[in-house]
């Protein structure tokens, strides 16, 4: 059976839904609905995954925030623990 064939025959025959657990048949068109809210469902997870949000809680804090503001937070106060330690040294 060739490919056309087994397209149109697919078209006329009913199928069961995917998610289902009752053999309910449904219609190609109820089908392709299902399997296309499920695929832009897919879309959209992956670009969420494309840029994730990872995210802290200081153990002090009650909410979250973004690593990139942890990391420039500790950043910046190392760099003012380095001048404090530079200062002290300088007036020994």
């Amino acid at each position: 059976m060739d490919l056309n064939n087994k397209q149109q025959n697919d078209s006329s025959e009913e199928m069961t839904s995917p998610q289902s657990s009752q053999d309910m048949p449904i219609s190609t068109e109820e089908l392709l609905l299902v399997l296309s809210q499920r695929l832009v469902n897919l879309e959209q997870r992956v670009s969420q995954l494309e840029n994730p949000q990872l995210m802290y809680k200081r153990p002090t804090a009650t909410e979250y925030e973004k690593i990139s503001d942890t990391l420039d937070y500790l950043h910046n106060n190392i760099e003012g623990i380095k001048k404090d330690l530079f200062k002290v040294a300088s007036t020994r």
